[in-house]
């Protein structure tokens, strides 16, 4: 073993054990006084671009106004994750089988294309005297169209840069599977295409720095170390150790420390690879840091801590002492004391250094964060809406919160105090504040109205859905839940078909089910007849919410609908409604629909549907393990539906909920010999198992089970054709 390969295993240790040091943080230096360390703020564009009732950064009126506003909160420095949503677009593959997904996708284009988010914001950080960084991911470039996600299969998208490069995927030690989310950076030229990448985006907008995340959104990882076994990985560390890790397992001289740290050479070299190109002004790079385990990737924020950018042992203190890492933010989502033991302990790491430390917290003003800022430390934080931010900011000193305040921000604090429910006030006190100039004051009125539960308030929400600005416009939609009129669910309708985009329409879609009374036969004739598909989705989507026996017919007439979405929200309805065989008839149905999204919801729905073993349906349990098996034989070789890929997914964990007929079908198709895509699939579907929305966990052991029952004809090389 090389004498680099050993020094691994001494600095692999994580830095919790150093707790003791923590005693001597007093001494270390400053790096600034708490004066010259304004807070600062981290943005999740996607995910404020994805819901409406987050900070407003869709337009450029929004931009200006709430960049304005963080402004005059104090804050000095953003953290603007629309870096990574641009290097997604900039490579992106959309699977448009996603409806849902490929809806936002659609969406971030056009936003993309007409408001140049990116631009806008750095425009305005310079105005208002802030550093902005941009944000982008270190490890999560989408995932192949069989990854199990929040919602439907197929996962939404994918980049070039992994589906054009298979090779660049990080695969299990079988070379069998493959991982979701990062980009394997053991390969120079996979080094080099997100160097350029980065490099071309800093240049573009002239961000003062690049600021990572390290975990990747999906749930294709089983267990810790399933994935990091590149044969380029293997072959050096054969080299190093001696050790084929395709055929033996670790060692203590070839551990798995040896590896998690040999992975993470390559993104120290990735790293050096890419400050070096940066264009000089934006040279900086920073991370987040995973508070449970320092040295390694963050977990995704889920309830599960799987690391899902894999096992990467991060060299802190050589990125520190070489100033590749200027800045090192520890995350949240943990219990307090153990973030703030992370980051005494990081503060410990970057003395006498360039580099700084930064916390990320959902409570900026917490009292705990005091001894932080006085050694240097940055305190961010990480809210939704306007009101958190005023909430724990609060205002300017000598500022006073006022209806009729001629400062936007005292107007702001007090709509929004009313809006939480912590002052009252009446329709005739907001209703000159819904004709404000500044869009964040008109949405903050809405809100502030929806809340006094006043009828005389539904004419000026209805109003609001007219508005320029679509977080105006949004958040009409949103509180017209709670309060409405006979002509609402038509005035929603209506704004969705002047001005339907991804966040509006998920607002409309979610009001449209609750407002009370329901606008039943309303949203059954919209979706039955209204020119616009668009308009025609958010009634269905809606009506999906109202799983009611009578609406099968309706459900099953909008299977044959011209738009994909609509009928694929059709299939999800069928699926909710309980003890009800119509349903079941129409979903079997279904299951030949020519359409692969229509056919693999139907076997999803069915799927639910035997899940609840209800009694009235047991009856046609049979007919439906029939209709899946028909329809997952259609996924064997030669298949050249659009989900021939990931099509064995749905239908087959439809079949798995159906329990031993289902299971039988699939070993069936799995036995045989003569097709190998069905037999690959089938095998897949019994024993490396993944369903949405969780993380389906197996052990290292029940991971090699899996694999003696793989059929081994599956790895010989295919007989040449004649």
């Amino acid at each position: 073993m090389s004498a680099k390969s050993r020094l691994s295993l001494a600095t692999v240790a994580p830095i919790f054990p150093r707790f003791v040091l923590a005693a001597f943080l007093p001494l270390i230096p400053a790096a600034a006084s708490p004066a010259e360390l304004p807070p600062g703020c981290y943005i999740s564009t996607g995910d404020n671009h994805w819901l409406a009732s987050s900070l407003p950064i869709d337009s450029a009126s929004s931009i200006a106004a709430s960049f304005e506003f963080l402004g005059r909160l104090g804050i000095r420095r953003v953290y603007w994750r629309g870096l990574q949503e641009a290097a997604w677009l900039e490579t992106v593959v959309i699977q448009e089988e996603n409806c849902r997904y490929a809806g936002f996708w659609r969406w971030a284009r056009q936003l993309y294309a007409d408001v140049d988010p990116d631009r806008l914001a750095v425009e305005a950080a310079r105005r208002h005297g802030m550093e902005i960084w941009g944000v982008s991911a270190l490890f999560d470039w989408g995932s192949a169209a069989d990854t199990p996600c929040s919602g439907d299969f197929p996962y939404a998208a994918e980049s070039r840069l992994r589906a054009a490069h298979p090779e660049w995927v990080p695969v299990d030690r079988r070379v069998i599977l493959r991982q979701g989310g990062p980009i394997e950076l053991a390969y120079p030229e996979a080094r080099s295409a997100l160097v350029d990448l980065h490099r071309r985006l800093m240049e573009r907008w002239g961000y003062d720095g690049l600021l990572f995340m390290t975990y990747a959104e999906n749930y294709s990882t089983r267990f810790q170390d399933e994935f990091g076994y590149a044969p380029t990985i293997m072959t050096e560390f054969k080299r190093r150790t001696g050790l084929d890790m395709a055929a033996g397992p670790f060692t203590r001289t070839a551990s798995r420390f040896d590896w998690y740290a040999l992975r993470g050479e390559y993104v120290t070299t990735y790293l050096r690879e890419l400050k070096a190109s940066l264009p000089a002004g934006g040279r900086r790079l920073g991370i987040f840091i995973n508070p449970q385990q320092p040295h390694f990737p963050q977990p995704w924020n889920v309830p599960e801590l799987m690391l899902t950018g894999g096992h990467v042992y991060f060299d802190l203190e050589t990125w520190a002492k070489e100033g590749l890492m200027d800045r090192f933010v520890v995350y949240g989502y943990c219990h307090p004391e153990m973030q703030k033991r992370a980051a005494n302990n990081c503060l410990w790491m970057v003395r006498n250094t360039e580099s700084r430390v930064g916390v990320l917290t959902s409570s900026p003003s917490d009292k705990g964060w005091t001894t932080f800022r006085d050694q240097g430390a940055e305190v961010v934080s990480a809210l939704h809406d306007e009101g958190q931010y005023l909430e724990r900011f609060g205002l300017p000193e000598g500022m006073k919160e006022a209806l009729d305040s001629p400062d936007d921000m005292g107007r702001l604090a007090a709509l929004w105090r009313v809006a939480r429910e912590k002052a009252k006030a009446t329709v005739q006190d907001i209703a000159p504040s819904a004709e404000h100039r500044n869009p964040l004051v008109r949405r903050a009125s809405l809100l502030a109205l929806g809340k006094t539960k006043d009828p005389a308030a539904v004419a000026l929400l209805e109003k609001g859905l007219a508005d320029t600005e679509g977080c105006v416009r949004s958040m009409a939609a949103q509180e017209l839940r709670d309060i409405s009129g006979p002509q609402s669910a038509a005035r929603l309708l209506e704004c969705v078909d002047r001005h339907g985009n991804h966040p509006l329409n998920e607002v409309v879609v979610v009001t449209l089910s609750r407002m009370r009374p329901t606008p039943l036969e309303e949203l059954k004739t919209v979706a039955r007849e209204h020119a616009n598909p668009v308009v025609r989705q958010v009634a269905m989507r809606a009506l999906t919410f109202m799983p009611r026996a009578d609406l099968v017919p309706h459900y099953a007439a909008a299977l044959g609908d011209a738009d994909r979405y609509v009928r694929f929200a059709a299939a999800q309805g069928l699926g909710a409604v309980r003890r009800c065989p119509e349903a079941v008839e129409a979903l079997i149905t279904a299951t030949r629909h020519e359409d692969p999204v229509v056919s693999d919801r139907a076997a999803t729905s069915l799927g639910l549907i035997a899940e609840r073993k209800e009694p009235d349906v047991e009856p046609l349990r049979e007919r439906m393990w029939v209709a899946l098996r028909e329809l997952y034989a259609k996924l064997g070789d030669g298949c050249a539906r659009a989900d021939a890929d990931w099509g064995y997914r749905p239908i087959g964990n439809a079949l798995l909920k159906l329990g031993e007929p289902g299971e039988k079908i699939l070993r069936g198709f799995m036995d045989q010999d003569r097709d190998r895509r069905l037999a690959e699939q089938a095998w897949k579907s019994l024993y490396i198992r993944q369903d949405n929305g969780r993380f389906s966990e197996v052990t290292e052991a029940e991971n090699d089970e899996a694999f003696r029952h793989r059929p081994a004809w599956l790895d010989a090389a295919p007989a040449p054709k004649p």
